[in-house]
């Protein structure tokens, strides 16, 4: 099994973090942003939409990380990263979809608008939206994380690995979480198992 992807993106990190969750092996093949190898043919025959990451096993090839999660989690099934019943299943899907409309786009903007683009070119009204955006996501978390160790049932599950990536890094962006100690503390959990530290270095 080969996950082509950059270390760094968040979306590259959500599928690494599952895999080691899961305790799948496979070998990471890095894909260089900087240099847009992503656009080039090679890396457009796996993955059309020149997005990382991408995972290539054996002869089925799967691109979008939260799909890469869905496929970790029925592989591994001992592992209990999906959901156990149709509630769980649907709450999981709850969060990930979220995640995956609303705080990771939005997240995505604050970034590109404070760091990313050059100074003439950020937009401050945007990075304002986002943020209002970011805080309704954060609120949902919170809501749960702070009577529940998990986002759903009684352990890790593939939405925590989902989201967490995307808010790993709010302090750079100045995503203030003191106001969500559910979230904070969760992603303080997260950030010391095994799995994480190992791709996160």
């Amino acid at each position: 099994m080969k996950l082509h992807g950059f270390a760094m993106s968040p979306n590259t990190r959500r599928a690494m973090f599952a895999l080691e969750e899961a305790g799948i092996a496979y070998e990471h093949v890095p894909v260089d942003l900087m240099s847009g190898e992503h656009k080039g043919e090679g890396y457009r025959a796996l993955n059309p939409t020149a997005r990382v990451p991408t995972l290539v096993d054996g002869d089925f090839t799967l691109w979008e990380s939260n799909a890469i999660l869905e496929y970790v989690a029925a592989l591994a099934p001992g592992k209990r990263l999906g959901g156990e019943n149709p509630r769980e299943r649907a709450e999981i899907a709850r969060f990930m979809f979220m995640g995956a409309a609303h705080l990771s786009p939005n997240v995505a903007r604050i970034f590109a608008h404070t760091i990313r683009l050059p100074e003439d070119q950020r937009n401050p009204k945007v990075v304002e939206e986002a943020r209002v955006e970011v805080d309704r996501c954060l609120v949902a978390l919170d809501m749960r994380l702070r009577s529940h160790e998990w986002l759903v049932g009684d352990r890790i599950t593939s939405c925590d690995i989902s989201i967490m990536p995307v808010l790993v890094n709010a302090g750079m962006l100045r995503i203030d979480l003191s106001g969500f100690a559910g979230v904070a503390a969760w992603l303080e959990r997260l950030a010391a198992r095994p799995s994480w530290k190992k791709i996160a270095g």
